[in-house]
């Protein structure tokens, strides 16, 4: 059998590994409802205006109490998040899962902090990933706005026309007052999906301050990779596209211009508007040497 540490590999796609985090810490909370023992998650929420867990900026967004608020996130981020991440790569599903994630507990502070539950000391509990999840679906209809998707197999849809009704949901939700914590969370999450695509992916006005976050993410993944990382292929960037150095080095393989272009009209228009060309040139550009 696979150690959990086999499991989360580097053979493992980011999505795969934020889903699998979230199972793992659904199902004994699921047991620690079940036997009357939910005091102990506390610990994980974020609880505004709470200073003593300052980790559960990061540890809410992995606790989900119910079953279909765990099943909802987790389809969203593996339909969505999947497109992004053949784009440009695992490394920037997890920045906008826990960035979005933090951002939504920290709107969620703000908002708290000057609204009548705060005034009469009423705690309110923070716990879910749908302000990560918000970052990466806004995220990625920005990054590729005309992708389309089949909704229910049926009904052929543009990624930005499924992000823009996801903005007008999330705002009538906050309007309304019912979860409030949540409405909130998902609005910081598409905040920050909004400015790390223009800040990092479409420009480069973020990308010093994400320097510390690729020192911490290189050591979380040579910690998980079954072999060396000096073996690892290296992925090199021009603009914001980034390509296998394997790829790079074959003299058969196409090259770097070639991938660019190719990137480029998929971010218009979406991977399954390429051509048979097209596509055989991205698989041969992602084999290894």
């Amino acid at each position: 059998m696979a150690t959990l540490r086999e499991w989360i590999s580097s053979s493992k796609t980011g999505v795969q590994q934020l889903i699998f985090i979230c199972v793992l810490v659904f199902v004994p909370a699921w047991l620690m409802q079940r036997l009357d023992l939910t005091a102990g998650l506390w610990w994980l929420t974020y609880t505004p205006s709470n200073w003593v867990k300052p980790w559960s900026f990061v540890t809410y967004m992995f606790l989900h109490l119910g079953f279909f608020h765990l099943l909802g996130n987790m389809l969203w981020l593996y339909f969505v998040g999947s497109i992004l991440q053949d784009l440009v790569g695992s490394k920037h599903i997890y920045r906008l899962f826990l960035g979005g994630g933090i951002l939504g507990a920290v709107f969620f502070q703000g908002i708290y902090s000057f609204s009548a539950y705060a005034e009469q000391g009423i705690a309110l509990q923070l716990l879910g990933a749908s302000g990560g999840v918000s970052a990466v679906v806004i995220g990625t209809a920005i990054f590729t706005p005309r992708y389309r998707l089949f909704l229910f197999g049926l009904i052929e849809v543009e990624l930005r026309w499924i992000a823009l009704v996801k903005v007008l949901l999330d705002l009538g939700g906050l309007a309304s007052g019912s979860n409030v914590g949540g409405y909130t969370a998902h609005l910081g999450g598409i905040a920050f999906g909004a400015l790390y695509v223009f800040g990092i992916l479409r420009g480069d006005f973020l990308l010093g301050f994400f320097d510390f976050f690729d020192i911490l993410y290189d050591r979380i993944r040579s910690f998980f990779q079954k072999k060396s990382p000096r073996n690892a292929p290296l992925r090199f960037e021009k603009g914001n596209k980034r390509v296998d150095s394997n790829a790079a080095r074959r003299k058969d393989g196409p090259s770097e211009a070639e991938v660019n272009v190719i990137l480029d009209k998929i971010s218009q228009v979406g991977y399954n508007n390429l051509t048979a060309k097209e596509k055989e040139t991205l698989f041969k550009a992602s084999k290894p040497e």
